[in-house]
């Protein structure tokens, strides 16, 4: 190869294409001042979505065949599978029983007994109903709330979203005297936001710790 062969890049690059950036730029002052007006509208917009509160977090559950509540997570401890929960004899229908955790044993509590809702039946035809240790999607959710660690069994997790408390819709009526409190609202039009502090500091609810 000759020196004539060795070709400048520079060279096939002609003036006329090299662009000054600025030049694309408009530089009249009503152009200047529509620029002005958008950045500030994108500063304030992205300023507000900064502000605007996206809500609270809370834990998705099932119950019975269809229903659906709702844990939010500032009572939320851990979700864990049912083993070794052992009933307690003479105790109301809504203890599913004990468990072993971290060296004390704490109490179960099933929510939709507890809740009164119909179909709550856990676990299958060829597992423990009682229990619910066998079926597959029964949950124990591990709450802290009015001074009592428990568990809530339940028949499902669904997943967790965040909500408003004062977007919540009414409740419906004909929950008992003194539990009307134990829901704070509907979300979505379908699931039930619970409030643990009420339902567990009810006095229906008498929960011993043992450690």
């Amino acid at each position: 190869m000759t020196t004539s062969e060795i070709r400048n890049p520079k060279s096939e690059i002609g003036t006329s294409e090299i662009r000054n950036p600025k030049s694309e730029i408009p530089d009249s002052p009503h152009a200047r001042a529509v620029l002005h007006r958008r950045a500030v509208r994108l500063a304030s917009e992205t300023d507000q979505a900064r502000k605007t509160p996206r809500g609270d977090l809370f834990l998705a559950v099932r119950l019975g065949a269809r229903e659906h509540y709702g844990i939010p997570y500032r009572w939320l401890d851990e979700i864990v599978r049912p083993r070794g929960l052992t009933p307690v004899p003479g105790t109301p229908s809504f203890v599913a029983g004990v468990m072993p955790r971290r060296g004390q044993l704490l109490a179960v509590l099933d929510l939709a007994r507890l809740l009164r809702v119909v179909g709550n039946e856990v676990g299958n035809e060829a597992g423990n109903a009682e229990s619910g240790e066998n079926c597959e999607e029964t949950r124990l959710v591990m709450v802290s709330a009015a001074g009592y660690s428990v568990g809530l069994r339940v028949a499902e997790v669904l997943g967790n979203d965040r909500y408003r408390p004062e977007s919540l819709g009414p409740t419906l009526p004909g929950a008992a005297a003194g539990e009307e409190n134990w829901i704070t609202g509907i979300h979505a039009g379908r699931l039930a936001m619970l409030d643990l502090e009420a339902l567990l500091g009810h006095p229906r609810i008498r929960i011993e710790e043992h450690s």
